[in-house]
Order: structure tokens, then sequence, then C-alpha cells
């Protein structure tokens, strides 16, 4: 991760995302993603003018949607702060032997999203489990919004959950092809 910082568009959305150094397991384990997802909320605490509006974390990457509503440097502080300290947490916690590989592919990517894509864009986040075919119905995911914008099903008590705001928009798996997926 480098120095470099982004000086991002007010209110704009963008997709937000990593992988894993090397394409290596980023989220091994309930614990993994818990703890990301702990750095996530904890930090849009602090960054109030961020606003996350779909997400999902698979074991080889994540993707998130953010809405940036001022401009300036904000959101490549905010990423940093979440990478470094998952970066961290990793280096504790994981196999010795890989002490002094990096934990990130890159720095972070972000992709300014036109207004006219964001839906899908948002869909395309909450259902990618279902792309990388880790499991047959999101249902079975806890580490996506898509239970937050489609029914009241999942059980929140026994995972721990991201807040979004997506303002009502209906994200739906039949608004992508293969084709047009993020990847």
């Amino acid at each position: 991760m480098s120095n470099y910082r982004d000086d991002f568009l007010e209110d704009s959305y963008y997709l937000v995302s990593n992988k894993w150094f090397n394409g290596n397991v980023l989220f091994s384990n309930a614990d993994d993603y818990k703890t990301f997802m702990l750095y996530v909320i904890e930090n849009l605490l602090e960054y109030k003018s961020l606003v996350l509006s779909a997400y999902s974390m698979v074991p080889n990457h994540f993707h998130l949607v953010i809405r940036n509503t001022e401009k300036g440097l904000k959101l490549s502080d905010f990423m940093r702060k979440i990478q470094v300290s998952y970066a961290m947490y990793v280096k504790k916690t994981k196999d010795e032997s890989n002490r002094w590989v990096p934990v990130f592919e890159w720095r972070f990517k972000a992709k300014l999203i036109e207004p006219n894509d964001l839906e899908r864009i948002e869909s395309c986040v909450s259902y990618d489990p279902l792309y990388h075919e880790l499991v047959e119905d999101i249902k079975n995911w806890p580490y996506t919004s898509a239970h937050q914008v489609t029914d009241t099903w999942y059980d929140y008590s026994t995972q721990m959950h991201i807040k979004i705001y997506n303002e009502n928009r209906k994200i739906s798996k039949k608004m992508f092809t293969e084709d047009e997926h993020l990847h």
C-alpha cells in the first residue's frame, strides 16, 4: 500500500474493492470476516461523510459501495485505516511464514459509479457469493448486504452486520449476467 491518496468527488458513489495478495485467502473463518466488518463499522463511525450502500466479502476479496458526501481525501483515509488494521490482525493471527508477504494485492481500487449503474452494481456486490458459487442460496452467506435490502429472513442475532443506507433501492440477483460481473 502506498501513501498516494485520491481526491474523491462529493455526492458520488464508488465501487471499492481489494483482494488478497497473490490470490490467496483473505478471509478463512468467521472471525476474519467479523474482524474486517468491525474495522469497517468502526471507521464508518469516524468518517461521517461516507455512507455504505452495499457490501460483500468472499474468501479472497471484498467489495464495498460507498457514497462519498464531501469532496476530499476521506475515502482514501478510511480505506487505509481499514486495510492497515486488518493487515495487522492477519499478521498476528496467521502463519508466521507469511509475516513478510503483503496482505492485499494493491492499495485499493475505487471506481466511480455512474448514477444509472448504481442499482445494478449494488446487486452485483450483494450477490457476489452466488457468482463465485460459494452458496446456492444467498440466505446461507451472512457477509453480504443482500439480507438488508431484499427480505427480513436473515437472523442477525447470530451474526454481526453492517448497517447500510441504500435509500430503498431494490437489488436483485437477476440484474446482472456473468458478462457484466464486477471482476
